[in-house]
């Protein structure tokens, strides 16, 4: 990714936080994440998005995803009296869940120094990322907690930060974490629409890099 590209989404990352955000610590968060690694920072060390900058455009890319699928198919389920769930989202809880579900990854991918065989079998080092986690809290857990240190966090949007994760982060059937899992699915229509969005989003629009 380029300088320009890097710096074209950030500006649009803090504009969508500036327009969709109206809550209280909102600037202390993105001066938080400034003084990170947040905007240059790859989204993987090896699946979607693992270039420099990468984070940033995934969280964009959520972030208009789950947007778009609320519009399209919840809404005007909820309209139509076909959804379980009654009560609109707020784009408000929709930003917050979506553009700061990954901040745990500030400062955790390190470059490293890799080899594979070229085109012509010969051994090449390139740059690669590793992990290099110095608060090993969880996934979600750790995005709802640093976030929360500087905006209050709704109870929609705790949980949708926590489970982003889905399947890939429950544990086995019949533990504690599946049972709290589908339980939250239960309660909030952000939940799966934070997942779906993410799966959508690394999964259809986001290249992986060698």
């Amino acid at each position: 990714m380029t300088d320009l590209e890097i710096q074209q989404n950030r500006q649009l990352f803090l504009d969508y936080c500036h327009q969709y955000v109206h809550r209280e610590g909102l600037d202390k968060l993105l001066n938080y994440l400034e003084h990170t690694d947040f905007f240059e920072t790859p989204s993987s060390t090896k699946f979607h998005l693992n270039v420099r900058g990468g984070l940033c455009k995934h969280s964009l890319n959520v972030f208009e995803t789950a947007l778009s699928i609320n519009k399209c198919i919840l809404l005007p389920k909820q309209k139509s009296g076909e959804s379980i769930f009654s009560e609109p989202l707020s784009e408000e809880s929709i930003a917050v869940a979506a553009l700061f579900h990954d901040v745990c990854k500030c400062n955790m991918y390190k470059v490293t120094e890799r080899w594979r065989k070229d085109e012509h079998n010969k051994w090449e080092s390139y740059k690669a990322y590793e992990v290099s986690d110095d608060f090993p809290f969880g996934h979600g857990e750790k995005s709802c907690y640093i976030v929360s240190h500087y905006i209050r966090l709704m109870r929609d949007e705790l949980l949708a930060i926590r489970w982003h994760m889905g399947m890939y982060d429950v544990g086995e059937a019949g533990t504690p974490n599946r049972f709290s899992f589908y339980a939250a699915t239960d309660v909030s229509p952000l939940v799966v629409l934070l997942q779906m969005a993410d799966m959508a989003s690394s999964h259809w629009f986001e290249e992986t890099f060698q």
